[in-house]
Order: structure tokens, then C-alpha cells, then sequence
């Protein structure tokens, strides 16, 4: 009868083991599922940046009398920038000496800066502001300082 006992135990924990096991082996499988999706959106938020990027440069290139101005900071700029773009600081942005109707074309390192000095340029009376994101994913010629 104990004999009985202990086969039927360890048959239940086998049971469980095995339930266990399998519970973990899908777990395992939606969890890489799960990372693959949060991968593949952010592949899809990249790609979304570096075209929007591409088109804010491109839209600056066509707009006669445009600035583009890089707002990190100053050693980043003087380490890379676009060609042509000026560096100002996002402290004095608003404050710089440029005509407030002429197009205003910002860039960064990943987007959130130029934002900043965006929202502050309008607030401060600019008319032609366009955050174009971030450099981060830009891949053509640089001008060193």
C-alpha cells in the first residue's frame, strides 16, 4: 500500500514536470516571439527617422533661403556636421539673428533636441520652423570645425 503511495506520487510529480516543462517551452517560444515583434517595430521606428530625415534634408536643399541649424552640442557639431548647417545652442535658440519669416530647418543627434528648439523657435515668433529629426542614421558627407 505505501508502495502504491509513492508510485502514485511520483507519478503526479512526474505529471508535473512534464507540464511544467512544456508550460515553459511555450512560454520560451511567445517571449522570443514577443522580442522579435518589439525588434521588428523598432527596425520600423528607425527607418521611419532616417526616411523622414532624408526628406527634411532634401525638403531644406529645395527651399530657397534656407537654414539648417544643428542644435547638439557644440563639440558634436564641431566633430561632424552637414554641410552648411550652422550650430546653435538650444539655451539660445530663440534668441538667434535670424529673420523670423525666413525657413528654419533643425536636426539633432536623435530628434528630441531639435523638438525643443522647434516648439521654442515658434514660441518665440519663428513662422517657418521644421524639426527634421535626428543625424543618428545619416550616412552621407560631414563637414568637421
Amino acid at each position: 500500500m505505501l508502495n502504491r503511495r509513492i508510485i502514485s506520487a511520483a507519478i503526479a510529480l512526474v505529471g508535473s514536470a512534464v507540464g511544467l516543462v512544456l508550460s515553459a517551452a511555450h512560454t520560451k517560444k511567445e517571449l522570443i516571439d514577443i522580442r522579435h515583434e518589439k525588434w521588428e517595430e523598432k527596425k520600423n521606428r528607425q527607418e521611419e527617422h532616417e526616411k523622414r530625415f532624408r526628406e527634411g534634408l532634401e525638403e531644406y536643399r529645395n527651399t530657397a533661403d534656407a537654414i539648417l541649424l544643428d542644435v547638439r552640442e557644440k563639440e558634436d557639431y564641431d566633430a561632424g556636421h552637414i554641410p552648411d548647417a550652422l550650430h546653435a545652442e538650444l539655451q539660445t535658440i530663440r534668441f538667434q539673428p535670424y529673420a523670423p519669416d525666413r525657413p528654419i530647418f533643425l536636426y539633432c543627434y536623435r530628434g528630441r533636441r531639435s523638438a525643443m528648439a522647434a516648439e521654442s523657435l515658434k514660441e518665440a515668433g519663428f513662422e517657418h520652423v521644421k524639426d527634421i529629426g535626428g543625424i543618428e542614421g545619416y550616412d552621407g558627407a560631414l563637414e568637421r570645425s
